[in-house]
């Protein structure tokens, strides 16, 4: 059986930017937004952690590849996940 590589990869996948390491750093260039959500919408997110909407998700989309991982018994190298336009 051919690696993915062979048969489903065949563009140069998007590499991210700079990401910051650093808390309290906002990239405007990345539309990413430093203000709260308006007042009027504020109570029907108060349960949700509207940090998570606010920023761009892991670019390596980790947590799901670890998740898929565990859940299929496969190592993290044989998953991939696409994001945005790859």
């Amino acid at each position: 059986m051919s690696s993915y590589k062979d048969n489903i990869r065949q563009v140069v996948p998007y590499v991210p930017g700079e990401q910051p390491k650093e808390e309290g750093i906002i990239k405007l260039n990345t539309n990413e937004n430093p203000y709260p959500p308006a007042p009027g919408v504020r109570a029907l997110l108060d349960s949700m952690d509207t940090n998570r909407f606010r920023l761009y998700p892991d670019v390596y989309a980790q947590p799901i590849v670890d998740a898929l991982a565990k859940h299929y018994k496969l190592n993290k190298d044989e998953i991939f996940v696409g994001v945005g336009s790859d």
